[in-house]
């Protein structure tokens, strides 16, 4: 035996050797029993499901479609809760777990000996799923055993292709109705980073590739330092905001939270002690200074952290967004501008506190969400930031019309923001608003525990 680092076999390199083999196969009986686990678990979701609306039919005497939409939602929540997943995952989830079960018991049954992994099993659900009921059954055969000698990648293109084979219906009247599911939507990453995802027909997507990336082609040159990849980000976002440079073209309405020093250009290294107001500081100029890593951090509402540069130049960009100034040592809010009526400056900084609706496990922005009483403004709950959370719709009517009960737990304070949510089933669960202006809201409570002039419509 060879050897190319020089060494010459023997017995310790023969003892390596085999343990690597040990590793690599317990690796893959490890994602056998994965598998036989997934398995079970889509087993478990389609019995909960019958089980649910079984229950829903003993508690309203009939299992009317509204009960049933109201089963399977609550259960697609106390899942959610349950198991720390989004409701959007658990939903597919379940609907993969349906349609396994029901209509491609093959599959399921491959994915319980371990012959193939979820990745494969959910490839066959996707696109099982978009053919009339009637063909499933000839594409689960024809495709199936391909998913034992592919991977999921390579899976995921034969399965692709070979529904195309198997749908009765014309091409065609397929391509006009997927049409209608063109849609763009943003996912945030790390380091003041975001993908923008644009779903859109494939003749369009192409053309919008090889445009911006003959581009990139022609602005290659020797003093040119961005790789083409860079170079297609780029000429995409100039050309689609209309900038030539930085964010020139930079107008949508957004919301920043500013330390105030940061958006006055200031240093952030010095100590300062806590004052009712913030040092003064030079104003912003086009140039604004190199940050350091002492800068405090601005938030971009609906995103997270954002680097003082960026902020400073936002603000310098963006004509409309809501303000919102803190003081650097305390972190109390200095100043906000008002967009909305009584009371103005809490409704404003409860957004940036919130974040996101205050049901467990939502990402919907709170700008997109309802304002809630957590005790009901007609049992005598009054518009104060303690009783007050955004709640997106479908979990605010969740609250009046599914069961589910939300109060301030005791144990945290009369001024917390801290919400206790019990499901139909009895489960508890706990929410925090993530804002970091949340400390400071209380100074914008309006006076006396004021019930304002707007009636809430719950």
């Amino acid at each position: 035996m060879k050897t190319t680092f020089g060494s010459p076999p023997g017995a310790p390199l023969d003892a390596l050797e085999r343990a690597i083999s040990d590793e690599v196969a317990g690796f893959a009986r490890d994602d056998r029993k994965i598998a036989k686990l997934q398995a079970r678990q889509a087993r478990r979701l389609a019995r909960a499901v019958g089980l649910a609306e079984s229950r829903a039919e003993l508690l309203q005497g009939g299992l009317t479609p509204k009960a049933r939409e109201w089963a399977r939602r609550s259960l697609r929540v106390e899942v959610a809760c349950a198991s720390r997943r989004s409701e959007g995952a658990v939903s597919r989830l379940i609907a993969d777990a349906e349609t396994l079960v029901a209509d491609l018991p093959s599959t399921l049954a491959a994915l319980e000996a371990g012959e193939v992994s979820y990745a494969h099993a959910r490839s066959v659900v996707v696109h099982a799923g978009s053919l009339p009921l009637e063909a499933r059954g000839s594409f689960e055969h024809a495709v199936l055993p391909q998913a034992r000698e592919k991977n999921p990648a390579r899976f995921d293109d034969a399965a692709r292709r070979l529904r195309e084979v198997h749908h009765p219906e014309s091409i065609t009247r397929r391509a006009v109705l997927a049409r209608e599911e063109r849609a763009v939507w943003l996912d945030a990453e790390r380091d003041g980073m975001a993908t923008l995802h644009h779903h859109l027909p494939a003749v369009d997507a192409l053309a919008i590739h090889n445009v911006i990336d003959q581009a990139a082609r022609a602005a290659r040159g020797d003093a040119e330092s961005r790789t083409q990849a860079q170079l297609r980000s780029d000429i995409l976002a100039d050309r689609i905001l209309g900038r030539t440079d930085d964010l020139a073209g930079f107008t949508p309405s957004v919301i920043v939270t500013v330390p105030a020093v940061v958006l006055a250009g200031c240093g952030s290294t010095h100590t300062t002690p806590a004052t009712s107001t913030p040092p003064t500081c030079a104003p912003p100029t086009s140039n604004p200074p190199t940050s350091t890593p002492a800068d405090p951090p601005a938030e971009l509402h609906g995103y997270g952290p954002i680097d003082p540069n960026t902020a400073r130049r936002i603000a310098a960009a963006a004509p409309t967004f809501l303000r919102v100034l803190t003081h650097p040592v305390t972190g109390e809010v200095i100043e906000t501008a008002g967009r909305y009526r009584i009371p103005a400056a809490l409704r404003e900084v409860l957004i940036v506190a919130d974040e996101h609706c205050r049901f467990p496990g939502c990402g919907r922005r709170a700008a997109r969400c309802e304002l809630d009483h957590t005790v009901d403004w007609a049992n005598g709950g009054r518009s104060t930031a303690s009783n007050l959370a955004h709640l997106c719709t479908s979990h605010h009517h969740l609250k009046h019309d599914g069961g589910w009960q939300v109060s301030r737990p005791p144990d945290t304070g009369p001024a917390s923001r801290t919400l206790e949510w019990r499901s139909p089933l009895g489960a508890t669960y706990r929410t925090s608003p993530p804002g970091q202006l949340d400390r400071a809201i209380g100074r914008l409570q309006p006076a006396g525990g004021d019930r304002g002039d707007e009636p809430p419509p719950f």
